[in-house]
């Protein structure tokens, strides 16, 4: 039995490789974007702190303080916000990248099984027009 070699072997592992490095660059992508998340959630939180803390005090320049303060600290909530949408539509085009990758990488696959399971066929049946040939042989 002859080994069998697929021709598009290299074109195989080329978009393996492909697949693997754009899985990774989502994996990435997303992870940023859990950090972004994470970084909007803290300042939301310490917002909350502050107008729980402010709206307890009775000073009039305290409470001054705290509006200047929470002004500035709602900009910085609407600039994170923003980061968070970017980042997110970041790993959502690398996560789209990926499964294109892996779809092409799919492609070459199947076409490896079917071109393999032609490849046995074909064998099995010389194996079997070899031993039809041989009992043909010992009969006559």
């Amino acid at each position: 039995m002859a080994r069998f070699r697929f021709r598009l072997q290299k074109v195989l592992k080329v978009r393996e490789i492909q697949e693997e490095q754009s899985k990774f660059k989502w994996a990435h992508e997303e992870r940023l974007a859990h950090e972004e998340r994470a970084k909007l959630a803290r300042l939301k939180e310490h917002e909350r702190q502050i107008k729980e803390y402010g709206y307890e005090q009775g000073e009039i320049l305290l409470r001054q303080a705290m509006y200047n303060y929470l002004a500035s600290l709602n900009r910085k909530v609407q600039e994170q916000e923003l980061r968070v949408v970017e980042q997110e539509e970041a790993a959502s085009l690398a996560k789209a990248r990926w499964l294109e990758a892996r779809k092409e990488r799919k492609k070459v696959s199947i076409l490896r099984e079917r071109q393999y399971a032609a490849y046995v066929k074909e064998e099995l049946s010389r194996e079997q027009k070899a031993l039809d040939d041989m009992r043909s042989r010992v009969l006559t």
